[in-house]
């Protein structure tokens, strides 16, 4: 599976409603960039895991497997650090 990390947040104004609009922006380990509708991350993944989605740059003759999907992430220290770390639960 591959994955794409979080950059940064940016506003635009959506071309159909004219209202602002946050979007996600994430760079995928094959080079290119992308933005996904913050909201929408909001609303359907749990705060707790990262995000799986259908990957952007797939190539759409492929059949489906994990190759199609990629797992969005945050790139920070303490992250980074957490994901690799076993820590005690409550």
């Amino acid at each position: 599976m591959n994955k794409a990390k979080f950059v940064k947040e940016i506003t635009v104004v959506d071309p159909d409603t004219k209202n602002e609009v946050n979007l996600s922006v994430y760079k995928h380990e094959n080079g290119g960039m992308f933005a996904m509708d913050s909201s929408f991350l909001d609303q359907c993944c749990d705060d707790d895991s990262n995000p799986i989605i259908a990957d952007p740059f797939n190539d759409n003759r492929k059949q489906f497997n994990h190759t199609k999907l990629v797992m969005l992430v945050e790139d920070s220290a303490l992250s980074n650090f957490i994901a690799n770390v076993d820590l005690p639960q409550e």
